[in-house]
């Protein structure tokens, strides 16, 4: 009868541990793409809060005058005009 107490641990666990995986494995619903570049926004925001801003600007972003940035290579050093 004390192995059938001591195996119940175990047990237990197992099935709490099954049923955490099927939960945490459900498919997800797919995104909204706006809601998706929001999130992104607010977390580089937050992010640049929290460090000061010092982050490198992505190249595929327009400047402050609108215009896409100049094209650069990686490892290459930026030129000033």
């Amino acid at each position: 009868m004390q192995a059938l107490v001591w195996w119940t641990v175990p047990l237990a666990a197992f099935v709490v541990a099954v049923v955490w995986v099927s939960i945490a494995n459900r498919p997800r619903p797919p995104a909204d793409p706006h809601d998706s570049v929001a999130e992104h926004q607010r977390f580089r925001q937050a992010m640049d809060r929290q460090t000061g801003g010092t982050h490198r600007p992505d190249p595929a972003e327009p400047d402050a005058v609108g215009e896409p940035a100049p094209e650069r290579r990686p490892g290459s050093t930026p030129t000033a005009p």
